[in-house]
């Protein structure tokens, strides 16, 4: 389960911002939004429609995962 959108949290302390994309919902298959960290002078090698990465890390004292592959919300 992830964030809601509305309520991803700041990542300002780690140097990151928040986008968010529409994707294909793997469960359901309808489209659903999911936010993805952006740091400055970083960039993930996928998007999250085609990252093949299925584990993360964890960030801001364990309350926060992200994909190691696309950046997006995973927790």
């Amino acid at each position: 389960m992830s964030y809601p959108i509305d309520q991803l949290p700041d990542l300002s302390s780690i140097g990151g911002t928040w986008t968010t994309v529409t994707v294909r919902d793997c469960a359901y298959g309808g489209p659903v939004r999911v936010g993805v960290a952006q740091f400055p002078d970083w960039e993930w090698p996928y998007t999250p429609a085609k990252c093949p990465i299925q584990h993360g890390s964890w960030y801001l004292n364990g309350t926060l995962l992200l994909c190691n592959g696309c950046g997006s919300d995973g927790t």
